[in-house]
């Protein structure tokens, strides 16, 4: 479905940046790195290659992915970035998926699968009467179970070539490594300098596709908002070490780096509270998802009623679909039924929560993400070769 006939058929927001059919996805950047370096290796993709713009060469792939690194953000403190603003230029913008978040975004770099075919449609999931963290998959469902779309990993495993992730010892056996990632050797290191020193080691020993992770710049984010000194400074740390990852990389390696999703600063007087807000609360279950992209679980027999009360409610300021349209934006699949009677995508700086249910420093975040503006949805892609 083109874009034109998306917003004629659902109406689609002025402030939801969708792409087209013709727009470049994360989900097009692990097919377009492979090609890059060997067009045979399984799920190579030219085609995705170039709709990104890159260029073949190299013999090595090294994918570099910065947790919450939006495209927006990056350009305005780019400043503070004198490694990336090198490449000022060369640095392309393209969509995450929807939503716009982790597990479902770093899911889609790993498959190539959006989060209605990968079941990773959000922060979290309702199972029965809980909530599952679909980071962690505590207490849930096998996630190789869960997530049976194959990773690139798994095929480039199945051909004999050796891949690793690099990322924190912990993540190793986590449900979403499982999930996106599986099929890769994993190599634990916790600092930037331990990982980028990790990744060198790698790629001088021949080991032909690396995969990158760093999460401190999400974390301030979260933490302290994009708009903070802390966000700042975490992109100046990763900044400084990615110069000096570049300056010591061996020939012949391709260098391709992303990221999983943007965020914004949110307004803690737009959060409604499912709490303290009677019109959105009657006859709803549960909510999952997160505060940005809402899962709605209603009482039997009560969805299409609930659906109505919160498009009403929450008017502009917010999307409202029903599971059979929200395949329109976040893909077809089995992931579809886990998302409730509604997806509510929150534009603004705006969310909904429940104080009953949710934590309070997730409540409390000054730094969210998961909808579809552009500070959300726009990541960067940047080939250094």
């Amino acid at each position: 479905m083109s874009a034109s006939d998306l917003s004629v058929r659902l109406n689609v927001p002025a402030w939801a940046d969708l792409p087209t059919h013709k727009d470049p996805r994360i989900t097009d950047v692990f097919a377009a790195g492979l090609a890059c370096i060997d067009e045979t290796l399984p799920g190579a993709s030219l085609g995705a290659r170039d709709a990104l713009g890159l260029e073949k060469g190299g013999e090595q792939l090294l994918f570099i992915l910065v947790d919450g690194l939006g495209f927006l953000p990056l350009m305005e403190n780019l400043g503070h970035a004198p490694t990336l603003r090198s490449f000022r230029e060369e640095i392309l913008s393209i969509h995450t998926i929807a939503p716009s978040t982790t597990a479902a975004a770093i899911t889609a770099f790993g498959t190539g699968r959006e989060p209605g075919a990968t079941r990773m449609v959000g922060y979290s999931v309702a199972q029965g009467d809980h909530v599952m963290n679909l980071l962690a998959f505590e207490g849930g469902p096998d996630p190789e179970a869960w997530q049976e779309c194959p990773s690139f990993f798994e095929g480039l495993k199945g051909v004999g070539v050796e891949s690793v992730v690099i990322s924190p010892h912990a993540f190793a056996s986590s449900g979403l490594t499982r999930a996106a990632l599986r099929g890769a050797r994993q190599h634990g290191a916790m600092s930037w300098q331990e990982r980028c020193d990790a990744a060198l080691r790698e790629l001088r020993a021949g080991t032909r596709v690396v995969y990158l992770y760093w999460s401190d710049v999400d974390h301030a984010g979260h933490a302290h908002g994009v708009d903070s000194w802390q966000w700042t400074e975490a992109l100046e740390l990763f900044d400084e070490g990615l110069g000096a990852l570049f300056r010591r990389m061996p020939a012949g390696v391709c260098s391709i780096l992303t990221a999983d999703h943007g965020m914004v600063d949110i307004d803690h007087s737009q959060i409604r509270d499912l709490a303290e807000d009677g019109a959105l609360a009657e006859s709803v279950r549960l909510i999952a998802g997160e505060t940005r992209a809402v899962h709605v679980h209603a009482e039997p027999g009560s969805a299409e009623a609930v659906r109505r009360r919160w498009a009403e409610v929450l008017g502009e300021s917010a999307w409202v679909l029903s599971p059979e349209e929200a395949g329109a934006v976040m893909g077809q699949g089995p992931g579809l039924a886990q998302i409730g009677d509604a997806v509510v995508f929150m534009g603004g700086r705006g969310g909904v929560v429940d104080s009953r249910t949710q934590p309070q420093r997730m409540r409390e975040m000054p730094g969210v993400h998961g909808s579809l503006t552009s500070a959300e949805m726009r990541i960067p892609v940047l080939q250094v070769s």
